[in-house]
């Protein structure tokens, strides 16, 4: 079967996997950011923070 067939046949299941794995990336991702509020890795002055990275 050619593959413009087989992705008809399947229809709207077809995007269930890929939107499975984003959908994993983003609550790890999010997993990560609490940990990293937990931690206190986004405590700080942002201005300070702002004059530091563009400071060349």
């Amino acid at each position: 079967m050619c593959p413009n067939c087989v992705l008809n046949q399947a229809g709207a299941w077809i995007w269930l996997g890929p939107g499975l794995v984003c959908l994993a990336f983003a609550i790890i991702a999010g997993y990560f950011l609490y940990q990293a509020k937990q931690l206190g890795a986004f405590e700080g002055d942002e201005e300070e923070a702002k004059h530091i990275i563009f400071e060349d």
